[in-house]
């Protein structure tokens, strides 16, 4: 079972995708959501959505190693650069995570119970990313406070 997310630098999590079977390929389902995001904003994405670039957008992707050869200097720094920024989107992930039904096989009958459990998990997410009394606090972009609120 897998889900799309959808997070800014502050690590809250905008939006979640209805819960999908593993077998479905990440850019198909990126493809059917659709979303619109406002322009000029910068979406990284993993590799898994290879070819996925909605317009109006600025697309973070890093460079994957072609096959039998290396990576350039040029491409190494891009992905070195890159990094930390993504580490926000799985620190994330590991903190929705935190719910441990969400890692775990839910053994409940219906797509509702998985779907239920995933928002629950996502809220509570958010309600940590939120309080004041959080230790961590990433840097807010201008460009991103708009989105965030």
């Amino acid at each position: 079972m897998k889900n799309m997310t959808l997070c800014d630098s502050t690590q809250y999590v905008h939006f979640l995708s209805a819960t999908e079977s593993g077998r479905a390929h990440d850019k198909k389902l990126a493809d059917e959501y659709a979303l619109h995001l406002p322009a000029g904003c910068v979406l990284r994405q993993d590799l898994g959505l290879l070819g996925h670039a909605p317009t109006g957008v600025v697309v973070e992707m890093p460079h994957k190693k072609p096959p039998k050869r290396e990576l350039t200097f040029a491409q190494k720094l891009y992905n070195q650069l890159l990094s930390p920024l993504r580490v926000v989107i799985e620190h994330a992930h590991s903190g929705i995570k935190r719910l441990h039904m969400v890692q775990g096989t839910i053994r409940l009958r219906g797509e509702w119970v998985r779907d239920t459990v995933m928002v629950v998990a996502c809220g509570l997410h958010n309600l940590r990313v939120r309080s004041p009394h959080r230790a961590y606090r990433a840097p807010v972009h201008a460009k991103l406070a708009n989105y965030a609120e």
